[in-house]
């Protein structure tokens, strides 16, 4: 024992006392070639730039929000600090953020329902089940998705003024016709994520008793939860980005959708403009998909977990 000590100490001193040309490596560690140091440097310097192009509209917006030097241009400097811009956004008689709050959420939420129960049931059924027609309408339903949703404008203009002789508000019109597009384009995606589920969890499930909708509720979903959870989203935020189909269905300026209503701060004479009032109605229009995405998080991680183990 005292022999080994002897010997580490006399290499700890040869270390420490050799010259930096004749030093001993005692780590596992390579010396970093000057190749290898602008590789990392290069890939430091664009994921800098690359988070400078992501961060700057968020800060300039967060900013703009809180600046009332200049109400007219979403601009940094000059920066006077104040809430006048939120003022206007709640008091103003040209803005009806409540009522537009109140819609787009109201959209946004059962569209997220409607879509994405649609969704899990469709995928469940075109994965599990062979069925007559089942090739061909998943064909169509690809072929749906080739064609531009700009095009389709004045089949839905005239749904929604069918729907309209028929009783149908077009906010309801509106939730109709988000849902339709989210189970179109998502039911591959679901599809997808099933086909890869193997088929023994269903078996035997089946064995245990389980009905095809037990397997469904019971077995599969659970695995499904990221995503199915991942339609949700989707299917949430497209009320609050979309701004050309309710501007062609919505007439009342208390039944527009926040970002149509938004636009009417920033689209019109220079005399009315009030770009601060469009960035604070914008950063509170970021909260409600802020909050649902913080909140399910942990499902996603946890539903990819789950799916692993039982996989």
């Amino acid at each position: 024992m005292n022999l080994l000590v002897s010997k580490i100490a006399s290499y700890e001193f040869v270390a420490k006392n050799a010259s930096p040309k004749k030093r001993l490596n005692l780590s596992d560690e390579r010396d970093i070639k000057p190749i290898e140091l602008l590789w990392i440097f290069l890939n430091y310097l664009i994921l800098i730039s690359w988070s400078v192009v992501v961060l700057f509209p968020i800060v300039s917006l967060i900013i703009a929000t809180f600046n009332v030097a200049n109400t007219r241009l979403i601009t940094i400097t000059p920066f006077v600090f104040g809430f006048d811009n939120f003022t206007y956004l709640f008091t103003s008689e040209r803005s009806y953020f409540f009522s537009w709050y109140g819609n787009t959420l109201t959209i946004a939420l059962l569209t997220m329902v409607i879509s994405t129960t649609a969704v899990a049931l469709n995928s469940y059924a075109y994965s599990r089940f062979r069925f007559k027609g089942s090739k061909h309408s998943l064909t169509i339903i690809m072929l749906l998705q080739m064609i531009p949703a700009t095009s389709s404008l004045i089949f839905l203009y005239i749904l929604v003024q069918i729907g309209q002789i028929g009783g149908i508000s077009p906010i309801f019109m509106l939730v109709i016709i988000y849902s339709g597009g989210a189970v179109s384009g998502n039911t591959f995606m679901l599809k997808a994520y099933l086909d890869s589920i193997s088929r023994e969890l269903d078996d035997s499930a089946k064995i245990d008793g389980c009905s095809n909708f037990g397997v469904f509720f019971k077995i599969l979903l659970p695995v499904l939860r990221p995503a199915i959870i991942m339609v949700a989203l989707w299917s949430f935020l497209t009320p609050f980005t979309d701004v050309i189909l309710p501007r062609f269905v919505l007439f009342n300026i208390q039944d527009l959708t926040l970002a149509v209503g938004l636009e009417t701060f920033i689209n019109v004479e220079p005399k009315h403009v009030n770009a601060g009032a469009y960035a604070a109605g914008a950063l509170l229009a970021a909260l409600p998909a802020l909050g649902l995405f913080m909140y399910l998080q942990k499902y996603i991680i946890g539903g990819l977990s789950e799916g692993a183990v039982k996989g």
